[in-house]
């Protein structure tokens, strides 16, 4: 029987049902699966070249090693800090580090948006065999598992400024994440650069970030003598003041040297430029080509924080405002309740009150401070102060001012300069001097701790009115700014000042305007302070003329032009000039207000001390009781103006050689003077060197030649070295040296000053007549090796020439 089909087909033992043989041979079996991760030996995926140029930063290199060794496991770190600080350059020369001789494959990802991600990653993934038909999230998958399949890697994400593409969100907010798409795993490197602190403690451990500062001197230094190719700027005496102006920031530096390279300038002739206004903005806003940075990403200084900006903005209108407040102040101590101060300002009403509580204005504040704006200094007494790094404020008013230029054009701003939209330059720096205007106060001695707080700001705004447009209210702030230094005896700081407002009431008021006649009399007596009589003379004399047009000769502002006149005749020497005017003023003053006038004292009181000056100490005793009596009455004991009479009294005595009497009233003198005036003003330091003098009269040569010393050190403070007061106390400290026996110390002292007061004062006049004199009792001291012992004689002639022309 035929078997059927199915015993046909029937398998079994390599034969079919009908005992037909199978053959099957070699079996090659082949099961399909899936692709393969392709085997990749040390690739480095950077788009830049080395960085042959890079000066080492051993401290931040060093602690980017521990943070990521080459030993087995998974690291994470993250460079952060300010825009041009050299965080990209850090992180390239760790790339090359692991590129070179190693197993290690190094991808380089720019991580300020979605797209350059997405690139890079599309780059990376070519070559590492990725297919390249993948897009979207399933190519970014791809890459990242087949960076975490190479036995050992490093990725660098550059530039990871908008964390919020990282899923760094405030509890509120969701966003797709670039997150997932960065490799992990038990082995790997993990690198990123940010100008946000915040990626502390989110995308990194919150110990595992290192902030990038600016570069110290030597490394600056280095750096500028690599970007010029010049090896002798190490040696410029001008080095340390350009670094110290470019704050050391490595971006402003490279660009600095770039500069004096193409151009072949000195250090010097750079530093001019960069501190003309209409060259400065030109020189930071160069945009050199470098080829360790992208070419559409821009290289100017002025340019770098833009981005940073755009994120504060973005994410904090508050901080935003505070921002450009800030950049109109002092970039150092700044108080927190000066911005505090700022935050209540309603942009949307001006000059109206906005209520924010501390908490947001420090949540503010601290974002400032994430971004590398704003560097927190804590006080004595655990007060909180911030600074700013100088060019970031640069940037933020070349921001608004480049903003304003392209709203004008565009029909904002009108053709008066007003900006109309409230955010421009004119509308900050106009809100800045309002805030520090309220807050800095009318100049006692109750406030002066208040004003020292707040002078650098006030005068920084000053700089400002120009910008503001609010030349009259700048010059009211600066006014009250000046009359602090005036009470404090600050003269050098005050010459600036006092030429800024007279430039600006020249600007709004005229020539002949009283306003600005008044800031011609203060600068004439801020020069007379400082012992500048040559120049004190001719601007008093201009300004007394043009009172005595404008307001009239009895008018009281020409009488005090007479006063400072006569002040600075008598410093000059010219005794009867002096008697001349101020009997001139007493006589007006006489008719007009009447002689037990507050003001007529004050003529009376200049005109006592040029008899004194003349030797004629009894009639200089009795005009300074008469004074004093009156003053003690009126304002009492620790008033200034009591205290100069004292003062005035005291020297009568010593003229008259009434040396215990005058000791008793000065230490009464410069106890009042350090408590109402401070040990280092410059009246105080005088009484000093007066009490000294009464030492050395007495023949208590050693304690005048301590307080001598004490007091020198202060004047060279205060005044500098060449004020005819330092002068005349060096002359005095020689001539105690000479008596204690000390003649080379004494001659050369006693030499330095004369030299000076020759070049300062002239031949003629009787400091430099009394240090001829003293230096030649110098010489006879050394010659007879005299013994000087206590009463021998008055020496008040060669100690202090202003008493009288000795006749020793």
């Amino acid at each position: 029987m035929a078997a059927s089909g199915h015993e046909r087909r029937y398998i079994s033992n390599s034969h079919f049902g009908d005992n037909t043989n199978i053959y099957q041979g070699d079996v090659h079996l082949h099961i399909p699966h899936k692709q393969a991760r392709a085997e990749v030996k040390a690739v480095c995926a950077i788009p830049y070249p080395r960085n042959e140029d890079l000066v080492s930063r051993p401290d931040l290199i060093n602690k980017l090693d521990e943070l990521l060794p080459q030993t087995p496991g998974f690291y994470s770190a993250a460079l952060w800090g300010l825009g041009g600080s050299g965080k990209t350059q850090l992180a390239l020369h760790y790339a090359y580090q692991r590129c070179n001789g190693s197993e290690y494959c190094v991808f380089w990802v720019h991580a300020d948006s979605e797209a350059t991600f997405t690139t890079d990653y599309k780059t990376i993934g070519k070559k590492l065999g990725v297919s390249e038909t993948l897009d979207g999230s399933d190519l970014l998958d791809a890459v990242r598992s087949s960076i975490e399949a190479q036995p050992q890697w490093v990725i660098i994400l550059d530039n990871a400024d908008d964390l919020k593409l990282f899923g760094v969100v405030d509890s509120n907010r969701t966003n797709e994440s670039l997150y997932k798409y960065i490799p992990q795993g038990s082995h790997g490197t993990v690198l990123w650069t940010s100008r946000d602190k915040k990626i502390e403690g989110t995308l990194v451990g919150s110990t595992r970030g290192i902030m990038v500062p600016p570069m110290t001197r030597d490394e600056a230094t280095s750096l500028l003598v690599a970007a010029s190719g010049d090896a002798s700027a190490v040696a410029d005496t001008e080095i340390d003041r350009l670094l110290e102006e470019l704050q050391r920031l490595p971006l402003a530096v490279s660009q600095a040297g770039a500069y004096l390279r193409r151009t072949s300038m000195t250090i010097k002739e750079y530093l001019e430029l960069l501190m003309q206004g209409s060259s400065r903005w030109d020189l930071l806003k160069t945009n050199d080509f470098d080829r360790h940075r992208r070419p559409e990403v821009s290289n100017s200084v002025l340019e770098t924080w833009k981005i940073s900006t755009r994120r504060i903005r973005e994410e904090s209108e508050l901080s935003y405002r505070l921002l450009h407040i800030i950049a109109y102040v002092d970039n150092q101590d700044i108080p927190y309740e000066l911005i505090m101060a700022a935050s209540q300002y309603d942009v949307g009403d001006k000059g109206k009150a906005k209520q924010i509580s501390d908490t947001e204005v420090k949540q503010a504040i601290t974002r400032l401070v994430e971004f590398s704006f704003l560097d927190m200094r804590r006080e004595e007494g655990g007060l909180q102060s911030y600074e700013m790094h100088k060019l970031v404020q640069e940037a933020v008013r070349y921001g608004l001012c480049t903003q304003g230029r392209m709203e004008m054009a565009q029909g904002m701003i009108t053709t008066t300069g007003q900006d109309n939209t409230e955010t421009g330059e004119a509308y900050y720096a106009s809100m800045t001097l309002q805030i520090v205007d309220d807050m800095f106060p009318i100049t006692e001695k109750t406030s002066w701790a208040t004003c020292d707080k707040y002078m650098a700001h006030a005068i920084r705004v000053g700089e400002w009115a120009e910008v503001s447009g609010k030349k009259v209210e700048t010059v009211k702030l600066l006014d009250k700014v000046s009359g602090f230094l005036y009470d404090r005896g600050r003269w050098r700081e005050k010459e600036p000042l006092d030429l800024r407002v007279l430039d600006l009431r020249r600007e709004t008021l005229g020539e002949m305007h009283p306003g600005t006649i008044w800031s011609l009399a203060s600068l004439a007596g801020t020069y007379f302070e400082q012992g500048r009589y040559d120049e004190a003379e001719r601007i008093c004399t201009k300004a007394l003329n043009l009172r005595q047009e404008v307001l009239g000769e009895k008018h009281q502002h020409a009488i005090w032009s007479m006063q400072l006149l006569a002040v600075i005749y008598t410093e000059q020497g010219r005794y009867t000039e002096a008697e001349g005017i101020c009997k001139q003023a007493l006589n007006i003053q006489c008719e007009v207000l009447g002689e037990n006038h507050a003001d007529t004292m004050w003529t009376m009181s200049y005109l006592s001390v040029v008899h004194i000056w003349q030797g004629q100490y009894s009639k200089a005793e009795g005009i300074c009781k008469q004074i004093l009596h009156f003053r003690r009455k009126e304002f009492g004991d620790n008033h200034p103006d009591t205290i100069k009479s004292i003062r005035d009294l005291v020297e009568t005595y010593y003229g008259q050689g009434h040396y215990d009497k005058a000791e008793e009233l000065q230490k009464q003198v410069l106890d009042l003077q350090r408590e109402v005036m401070g040990d280092k003003h410059p009246y105080t330091t005088r009484s000093m060197k007066d009490l000294g003098t009464t030492y050395f009269c007495q023949g208590r040569y050693h304690d005048a030649e301590r307080i001598y010393e004490q007091a020198l050190v202060i004047q060279r403070e205060v005044f500098g070295e060449n004020h005819p007061f330092v002068l005349q106390t060096m002359g005095c400290l020689a001539r105690a040296l000479s008596v204690l026996g000390q003649y080379d110390k004494a001659e050369e002292l006693q030499r330095s000053a004369l030299e000076l007061q020759r070049e300062l004062l002239g031949e003629k006049h009787p400091d430099t007549i009394t240090s001829i004199r003293r230096l030649e009792l110098i010489k006879g001291d050394r010659g007879r090796k005299i013994k000087w012992k206590p009463g021998r004689g008055n020496l008040r002639g060669f100690l202090h020439s202003r008493f009288r022309k000795s006749k020793e």
